[in-house]
């Protein structure tokens, strides 16, 4: 049997995805589509908020240096407590694009482009469900799978994994037919590897249609599975696996790059406590629901997109007597994950709106007739009640995205995600960042939270660097750990901390106005410390040596009490 078949077009026709169902008109198929791209339009906007995402800073720094020149990087070049460690970045690809996103329309157009990104992956999501649905009922099924993606929709690699998981699983389903296209995949994931290490998830669905092919070939038309009628030969999967798995090899750092997902799977795993304890997305969401009730409209969606994913699998068994083996071990895998931590929760939706949908799509009456032996009153009756649900769903999308427009979403929501581009106003520690970066300060920097530090990280290193950042991949917990002593220790006004700093000059404190409140009050009253800067969004201390060297006094410490500015009380005169 011939494994290795030439690569399949790009463009390429295909009955099975663009032919109507036999009681779709012309006027169902159109305004149809009308409901797709207002589902789409929905999306898009709803991904059109100001970044909050401190990460973002740290992957532009890399991806400029890497533009310019400097190469990728092999040891970890921001913080001065791990600075000999190996850092694996296998966001390298990603941070090239934002960095040249960002030189020609920064921050805006990284976010438009974010929301293209993600919105494709929906796009490409929808249509691996077929056509055999309605629309109408997938765009119902996929409302609460969108909100759940756009309540994590950042400027982060996981955009691209998005787009690519998406196509996975398109690549999946349209393999049945056209078993061609799986050869794709391990172009696919010599792509993936080099943005970003959630590439491992392309291994869940490939390992997930690998065993179904086993079990079908083996036991179909038995159990309730579906006989294995198409699709590729077994030989051509295992070889296809192989390649994949060898593509994972194609990265800078070759085997320690490849299996850099389990390092991470680690930590909000084994180490999983303790991060969830200092880290908000490594909590899992059951957290959030016992700490806050069903108050969040993103946790509350994300319940109700696993109570329809299990459900679909029911009524596929009710309805047919079948199940998928692929389908229950995809939706058994990404459910683990987004129950471990709430950072899986895009991806896990994601996923359940295509399982869910494909689950539905089989469960579907499909008529025996033809469209010749219909009678005359049936076709037209299921047409115009097709065009009515389409439109009724179109509308409501219509008043979906009018509501995200004007705001009235984000007051549904969390309250972060206005409508708008640019940069969270009054969130990243900017001009402390470049204040603390001026000529004649230390070279070392202790900046709280972690977050913040890739501000600093992004206007000064290099060459000046951090106790600590956000880099999980690089920073130990026995790192953070101390870190939150530091933090712990200048709250208490305990000078105990200043011992880890006793070799060369102290280090410039940099602490942000909302999180690290009792760190600053601890601060203040120290009187071997000095407030040097302060604004909305962060203070900057110095030692009272290093203060008196660069002739610097002491400011005062009032923009720091509001940062989201003066209490109404306040600003009227009470």
């Amino acid at each position: 049997m011939k494994l290795f078949n030439r690569f399949p077009a790009i463009i390429h026709h295909d009955d099975s995805t663009t032919a109507p169902s036999l009681d779709a008109s012309l006027p169902a198929r159109k305004w149809e589509t009308i409901l797709f791209s207002t589902v789409l339009i929905w999306t898009f906007l709803g991904l059109c908020f100001p970044m909050y995402d401190t990460d973002f800073w740290w992957h532009l720094k890399t991806g400029q240096s890497i533009l310019a020149g400097n190469g990728i990087p092999g040891l970890d070049l921001y913080t001065f407590t791990d600075a000999d460690k190996p850092w694996i970045d296998l966001h390298w690809g990603f941070q090239v694009l934002v960095a040249i996103l960002y030189a020609i329309g920064g921050v805006p157009l990284v976010t438009l482009v974010k929301a293209g990104v993600v919105t494709a992956a929906v796009a490409i999501g929808w249509r691996a469900c077929g056509n055999e649905l309605p629309a109408w009922k997938k765009s119902l099924v996929w409302i609460f799978p969108i909100i759940c993606i756009a309540g994590r929709g950042n400027e982060r690699p996981e955009m691209l994994s998005q787009l690519f998981l998406a196509m996975w699983l398109w690549i999946a389903w349209r393999s049945e037919k056209q078993p061609d296209w799986m050869w794709w995949l391990p172009v696919l994931q010599i792509i993936w590897v080099n943005c970003h290490a959630l590439f491992v998830l392309g291994l869940i669905v490939g390992f997930s249609y690998a065993v179904d092919a086993v079990i079908r070939t083996r036991w179909g038309g038995r159990f309730g599975l579906e006989p294995r009628t198409d699709g590729p030969p077994l030989g051509a999967v295992f070889v296809v696996a192989v390649l994949v798995a060898l593509a994972c090899l194609i990265n800078p750092y070759f085997e320690e790059g490849a299996l850099f997902p389990l390092t991470l799977y680690r930590k909000f795993s084994v180490e999983k406590e303790f991060y969830r304890q200092n880290i908000g997305e490594f909590r899992p969401p059951i957290d959030f629901v016992m700490q806050f009730g069903l108050s969040n409209l993103f946790v509350i969606s994300e319940l109700i997109v696993w109570l329809v994913t299990a459900a679909s699998f029911v009524w596929l068994l009710v309805k047919k007597g079948r199940w998928s083996p692929y389908r229950l071990i995809l939706f058994a895998g990404y459910s683990h994950l987004a129950w471990q931590a709430s950072r899986n929760t895009n991806i896990f939706a994601l996923v359940s709106a295509v399982i869910a949908c494909q689950n539905f799509a089989a469960a579907e009456v499909i008529r025996s007739v033809s469209v010749a032996g219909s009678t005359a009153g049936d076709r037209p009756h299921q047409t115009g009640k097709r065009v009515k649900l389409a439109q009724g769903m179109t509308g409501l999308f219509v008043i979906l995205t009018g509501l995200v427009v004007s705001g009235v979403w984000n007051q549904i929501g969390e309250k972060n995600k206005p409508f708008g581009l640019g940069e969270a106003p009054n969130w990243f520690i900017h001009d402390a960042a470049k204040f603390a970066g001026r000529d004649g300060f230390p070279m070392r920097a202790f900046v709280a939270h972690i977050g913040q530090a890739e501000v600093y990280v992004y206007h000064n290193g290099p060459l000046r660097k951090v106790f600590m950042d956000a880099r999980l991949e690089v920073c130990t917990q026995q790192t953070f750990e101390l870190y939150n002593g530091i933090l712990a220790a200048m709250a208490a006004g305990d000078p105990i901390w200043q011992n880890l700093f006793r070799e060369g000059e102290p280090p410039v404190v940099i602490l942000d106005s909302r999180s690290s409140r009792p760190a600053i009050n601890g601060m203040l009253q120290n009187p071997t410390w000095r407030l040097v800067f302060a604004d909305k969004t962060g203070a900057v201390f110095l030692h009272i040596d290093t203060a008196t060297r660069l002739s610097l006094p002491p400011v005062d410490p009032s923009p720091l009490m509001y940062p989201d500015g003066e209490p109404k009380e306040k600003s009227r005169g009470k």
